[in-house]
């Protein structure tokens, strides 16, 4: 069976890379603590969400979303696919100070995807593929090359800012971040409070609230709610509960709240979602994720079109 999803690393250099082609289908919500994900649309339309900002990319476009940045996609139209590159945010370490990280917020096109600078970036990205892909007894001499390639394009063409980063932790604190996350992971659909927290790790509210914003880069209530959203997405899908149901099995207190946060992350009410992902034909399960080959002759095609330029 051909291996569809590809790692390779090379710690000397702090560059880890992991990609892969899938078609984008439901809303998957979620976010990578100290990854960039590069999104770049092979076919079809996706309707994408970053942060609380909402694209609609077409063939060609692509985002990058910074580390701990919530987002989520959505298929618009059948077979929408999509090459996704994840990337280690230590590759940028020696370019900014303690407590900071880069960021690019310009690398996300739309009517300007046919400048040069996009398509170095698909031309590089489908490089990199083409080289983790490989059987080739150089593939980890390619696949560094083609890696160090696209983050100096990044670095050359996208103008990187600064910004405030999650900083390093000892293991202690690990320990408790770990013991927080796994009791909202078992008790996110129950009323939570930071007081509750308090009690189950011997420390105080204020101390919780702080330690909890400084070593994950959200407020505990913010990723509280991620993971409430995570889950009430899931249930769209594969349940047939009512709205309301959805909404307090999963912790929102009413279906007023639970629409609320829904159209802030997401741009629209649960129910037109529902109605969206029911109706499309060849429904997958929501935590099924549909790798598609790089051998792919239709995928094969696009990414050479790609390279044209190198």
């Amino acid at each position: 069976m051909e291996k569809d999803f590809y790692t390779a690393s090379w710690p000397q250099e702090d560059l880890k890379i992991e990609a892969f082609v899938h078609e984008v289908m439901n809303f998957r919500y979620h976010w990578h603590p100290d990854v960039f994900e590069l999104n770049i649309l092979l076919f079809g339309q996706q309707y994408f969400c970053r942060g609380r900002e909402s694209h609609l990319l077409k063939e060609g476009d692509m985002i990058l979303i910074d580390p701990n940045t919530g987002h989520a996609s959505y298929g618009q139209a059948q077979n929408t696919i999509a090459l996704v590159i994840h990337f280690d945010k230590k590759i940028f370490r020696q370019f900014t100070a303690k407590g900071e990280m880069l960021s690019f917020p310009s690398c996300i096109s739309s009517s300007d995807r046919n400048e040069p600078r996009f398509a170095r970036m698909r031309a590089l990205a489908a490089s990199l593929i083409f080289s983790l892909s490989s059987n080739s007894p150089y593939t980890s001499y390619l696949s560094k090359a083609a890696g160090e390639a696209l983050i100096a394009e990044l670095l050359a063409s996208f103008s990187p800012v600064c910004v405030s980063s999650v900083p390093e932790v000892d293991e202690e604190t690990q320990k408790i971040i770990r013991s927080i996350m796994q009791y909202i992971e078992i008790h996110y659909a129950e009323k939570i409070a930071l007081e509750d927290i308090a009690a189950i790790t011997g420390y105080n509210r204020t101390y919780i609230s702080t330690l909890f914003h400084r070593s994950v880069g959200i407020s505990f209530y913010d990723y509280l709610m991620r993971v409430r959203l995570q889950n009430a997405l899931k249930d769209l899908v594969i349940t047939d509960k009512n709205l309301i149901d959805i909404a307090l099995s999963n912790g929102f207190p009413d279906s007023k709240s639970f629409n609320r946060r829904f159209r802030e992350l997401l741009n629209c009410l649960p129910s037109e979602y529902r109605t969206q992902v029911l109706s499309a034909p060849d429904l997958h399960a929501y935590h099924q994720r549909k790798y598609i080959p790089v051998s792919s002759p239709s995928v094969r095609e696009k990414l050479e079109s790609f390279m044209k330029i190198l």
